[in-house]
């Protein structure tokens, strides 16, 4: 153990200063005897701590079906107690189950290939890489024989790793090895800014323990909502940039679960696209639909929305001086009176709801 190392160390040191210290003296100094530091129990303790922590760990993964991180978490356990026969097995057993689990997926994944169910097929093949990142077989299916545009493109920036990449797009950085694999930069792994990457898009969670149904919501048919496989949808729909299927399957989620932050997050930034695409197509209404639904702390969403509700409001007077010049009165004060609901200080439209409203009364008069 490092710590018992040191401690002998410390009590070595400490009997040859007194050697030198005696030593330099006038009167020769008795016999030194031996000295034998105490036993290192801080050592064991810290052990015994690592040990819990991990098989605690471990225990908690396995009860949640994250059998890859148990896995790793009853290695750590085995290196610390290879005696122990029971944990021994333990690691055996799971690592013939993750086997076993990646046989099974990419079995099922060759299935549906051959019958043509081809996004059946990949979400089959990325489950086999969940469990067996290396699975050469399942790899190649998912490179080289799937078909459908399935990638996103991303421009390597100043001091990125693939680390890095794959965190900001599948949130687990472990899964470098997926866009290291996609786009051949083999075991160096060297990336240069400005260099495009294309990242492949993961339809797939990994499956659900029974612990993790009895927590899922229920829709008013009584039918369980996997809110996390709908966020997993919102995730793809948003990295395809399809900005309406991603806000109606994060607007579902926060039904459910209002106090979702990846949901939340993932509706705010769809709206706010959506909008500001609107926008500038001069959908005015439309877009402030969506903006209005963007919290008002998100980017300068509030700027874009004062913004548009003038542009908005200047639409309606122009429509209705249109319809004053056709002497339609009643349809242009309708007009301005939405011009003044979104900009009640434009220059213009109270003025001329009163002119008009003026000329009708002298209109009425006169019949």
């Amino acid at each position: 153990m490092r710590i018992s190392f040191f401690h002998h160390i410390r009590w070595t040191t400490f009997i040859v200063l007194i050697g030198m210290v005696f030593g330099c003296a006038s009167v020769p100094p008795k016999p030194l005897e031996t000295v034998t530091p105490p036993a290192p129990e801080i050592g064991k303790a810290f052990t015994s701590q690592l040990l819990e922590t991990n098989r605690r760990k471990a225990l908690e993964y396995e009860q949640q079906g994250e059998f890859i991180k148990a896995f790793h978490r009853w290695r750590i356990v085995a290196s610390l107690a290879s005696d122990d026969g029971e944990v021994v097995k333990k690691v055996a057993d799971l690592k013939s189950q993750i086997q076993r689990s990646a046989d099974e997926h990419y079995n099922k994944g060759v299935s549906y290939y051959q019958k043509n169910l081809i996004r059946k097929a990949r979400k089959e093949f990325l489950l086999t890489l969940y469990y067996h990142p290396d699975h050469k077989e399942a790899l190649d299916y998912v490179k080289n024989k799937l078909n459908g545009e399935e990638f996103l493109s991303y421009e390597v920036k100043e001091g990125d790793t693939l680390k890095d990449i794959a965190q900001k797009n599948y949130n687990d950085p472990q899964k470098d090895f997926l866009i290291a694999y996609f786009n051949d930069l083999g075991k160096d792994r060297q990336l240069v800014p400005k260099m495009i990457l294309r990242i492949p898009i993961l339809e797939f969670s990994r499956p659900r323990s029974p612990m993790d149904q009895k927590e899922l919501p229920m829709d008013e048919k009584g039918e369980i909502v996997d809110t996390r496989e709908t966020l997993n949808r919102a995730k793809v729909a948003y990295r395809a940039r399809d900005y309406p299927q991603a806000a109606s399957l994060s607007q579902k989620i926060l039904e459910y679960v209002p106090e979702d932050k990846e949901a939340r997050e993932l509706l705010n930034e769809s709206c706010y696209q959506l909008g500001k695409s609107l926008g500038l197509k001069k959908k005015y209404e439309e877009a402030l639909t969506l903006l209005n639904q963007v919290e008002l702390g998100y980017k300068d969403v509030r700027k874009i929305i004062i913004t548009m509700k003038k542009q908005l409001a200047e639409v309606h007077y122009v429509d209705g001086v249109k319809y004053f010049t056709e002497e339609e009165l009643e349809k242009a004060i309708q007009e301005w009176d939405k011009t003044l609901l979104l900009d009640p200080n434009h220059p213009k439209a109270r003025g001329d709801i009163e002119n008009a409203r003026n000329l009708l009364k002298k209109l009425k008069d006169f019949k």
